[in-house]
């Protein structure tokens, strides 16, 4: 990564002249208006005529053929691609064939004043046709925007008349060489833009706007875990400029940015329409989020958790907000599913699990751990056909894979991948290299996730497309206690006005997919099979003849297993197809669960003031939803085992 500087070539200018310009100023967009951002740096710069500036000095942006329909490969002329458009001839100037070439260049003396082969782009009769033509000469038209240039066989004012409003073309591949830190846009473009304090994702560079005073970047947000509406149009305007954007990696694809207080809110409550759609959107999610409120306030009434509700109405402002989204975010469907099943909850796999787990077993397909990576499979004929099978999924997109780091491999409280928890992630890695079109999904605790979009950021998403990475938050549910007869529950708090909550459980936590519309971008994708499985080293990711296995059988589920131990959940390996997916989301509260006794510290509100509470039994309840307890949505005929022996 290397510091940007200040050399600016200015779009459009047709006769280049050094100029001592201004301090860089935003643009006159709206969304900038309220920032006082005036940095004191200058630079020497190309203008159009005497005494008109170019942009402001900025971060050397792309030196661009600008308006190139041919550089998206959008035309109804085959072999657009290998063209760029450079300009556009508008009207004839004399007698002798000469024409005026609009500029659309920010190399205007080396495309119009410098002899050679070029491409015309005309329209007849509808139809587009591309012929090669050679410029002999041209020259600036002091004042304007343009050029009058000399085409060989153009020679009479019919002739030139012919080719106006043609397009003058060069090769694609025509790209001038570029100094230190200047940059072509579409190299720009798809980059990660990144918060160099905190290293937050903020989004990926769509485009870039060429304004007259800096150019501007424009970002997709990076939307997971946000309101659906803010994903409506939304759009991020970062200036180009040396004081926010500070670095420039062109080999791992990102940019830092240290944005002005405010600009990124700003940004965010923003879209390029109207101030009344802005305000319009702002009011939907508003109303959004009271309306989630108001229906989790009506479940806690119901379920008699008043306590939660009296807790929200005499929190302060500040802890009234949080308290507020911790109770919205509550997974309610699990939660009472959860409750309202606690007699028949369970301390392990229950009695009936094990006996199908037993009887699956039997009739489970087995294997080698040599087979299963490749080793021996070319002798048996079967195996390869499922190994090409899977490869085909693979090959094609048509898999995902979703991790789940348990508490084994959790990184702890620091800003640090622990050395185990590095090497596995390194080994996932260099299976994963090279796999751009496959969705990745990590699952993990909260203090965990920043670290682990560095770790994938540092290692540039290991060669995958980073907008088809993520690193989601475990799912987390209330903890409560238990009356001594066992007939009630109440809801606990780990301070005044904070819930007390624990993780969820892997099997609660895919429903995160759905929940983040993950799942939704999958559909779109035309994902068939998810692999869900635990980091460990006997997870298989990405295993070409496990997903075959599972394929070939059309199952609904396949686990893996070695020696035919299941286990206890902790680790796991599994293929679910998309179809079962659907079918989790819309039966979450047949999804097997545990209480499981504890005991912990606690806070509760009485007459005298909150109150810490220690007690001496394991009288509270956590709910932890196993990775097995899917299996409770599906039938015996959809699961499929393949048993590893090593």
């Amino acid at each position: 990564m290397h510091p940007l500087h200040f050399s600016l070539l200015s779009p459009s200018s047709p006769c280049p002249s050094t100029l001592s310009l201004r301090p860089a100023s935003l643009p006159s967009h709206p969304l900038f208006r309220s920032f006082n951002f005036n940095p004191s740096s200058s630079a020497s710069v190309c203008a159009s005529g005497a005494g008109a500036l170019a942009p402001p000095p900025a971060i050397s942006r792309e030196p661009v053929e600008a308006n190139s329909v041919a550089e998206t490969g959008e035309n109804e002329t085959g072999g657009m691609d290998k063209y760029r458009e450079v300009g556009t001839i508008s009207t004839v100037h004399g007698v002798k064939g000469e024409v005026k070439v609009v500029s659309s260049t920010d190399f205007p003396e080396v495309r119009f004043g410098k002899p050679g082969k070029r491409w015309l782009r005309t329209r007849d009769g509808g139809k587009e046709s591309i012929k090669e033509i050679d410029l002999i000469k041209g020259r600036c038209n002091p004042g304007q925007n343009s050029w009058i240039i000399s085409l060989r066989g153009i020679n009479s004012i019919e002739e030139a008349n012919n080719i106006v409003g043609s397009a003058l073309l060069i090769g694609s591949d025509d790209r001038p060489e570029l100094h230190e830190g200047e940059f072509y846009t579409p190299d720009l473009v798809g980059m990660r833009v990144i918060l160099k304090e905190t290293g937050m994702l903020v989004g990926t560079v769509v485009s870039v706007m060429n304004t007259k005073g800096n150019d501007i970047l424009q970002v997709k947000p990076n939307l997971i875990g946000r309101e659906e509406e803010d994903s409506s149009n939304s759009q991020i305007l970062i200036p180009f400029v040396e004081e926010i954007v500070t670095e420039v990696d062109m080999e791992r694809q990102e940019m830092q940015i240290t944005p002005p207080k405010g600009l990124l809110e700003l940004n965010s409550r923003s879209t390029v329409g109207s101030s009344k759609e802005r305000r319009l959107m702002e009011w939907k999610q508003k109303k959004k989020s009271q309306q989630r409120l108001a229906t989790a306030k009506k479940i806690l009434n119901d379920m008699e958790q008043t306590h939660v509700l009296d807790a929200l109405r005499l929190a302060p402002k500040a802890q009234k907000t949080t308290l507020a989204k911790q109770i919205a975010s509550i997974d309610f469907r699990l939660f009472q599913h959860a409750l309202n099943n606690l007699d028949k909850h369970i301390n392990g796999l229950s009695e009936d699990m094990e006996k199908n787990f037993s009887l699956l077993l039997k009739n489970a397909m087995k294997i080698s751990h040599e087979n299963l990576l490749g080793k021996e499979s070319e002798r048996n004929k079967f195996h390869h056909e499922m190994r090409e099978k899977g490869l085909d999924l693979l090959s094609n997109s048509k898999a995902a894979i979703v991790l789940m780091i348990n508490e084994k491999n959790k990184i702890g409280n620091s800003s640090e991948i622990d050395d185990d928890l590095r090497n596995s992630l390194s080994d996932i890695g260099e299976h994963l290299m090279g796999s751009q079109g496959r969705p990745f999904v990590m699952i993990t605790a909260t203090h965990q996730v920043e670290t682990l979009q560095k770790y994938l950021r540092d290692n540039s998403y290991f060669g995958m497309d980073h907008q088809k990475v993520w690193v989601l938050e475990e799912g987390r549910l209330p903890v409560f206690s238990m009356t001594s007869d066992q007939s009630g529950s109440k809801v606990l708090f780990k301070s005044p006005f904070e819930l007390l909550e624990a993780p969820i459980g892997p099997g609660g936590d895919l429903s995160l997919l759905s929940f983040q519309k993950i799942l939704d971008a999958f559909y779109q994708m035309g994902i068939e099979y998810l692999q869900v499985c635990s980091l460990d080293d006997k997870s298989s990711i990405g295993n070409p003849l496990f997903f075959g296995y599972v394929s070939s059988l059309d199952a609904g589920v396949g686990i893996k297993v070695y020696n035919g131990n299941v286990g206890d959940g902790t680790c796991f390996d599994m293929i679910i197809s998309m179809k079962h997916m659907n079918k989790i989301s819309r039966d979450a509260k047949k999804l097997g669960f545990y209480a499981v006794a504890e005991k912990h510290r606690y806070v509760e509100k009485t007459s005298e003031g909150w109150v810490d509470v220690s007690p001496e039994a394991s009288n509270l309840r956590r709910l932890h939803f196993p990775v097995y307890g899917l299996l409770n949505t599906c039938s015996l005929d959809d699961i499929c085992f393949m048993n590893v022996l090593k």
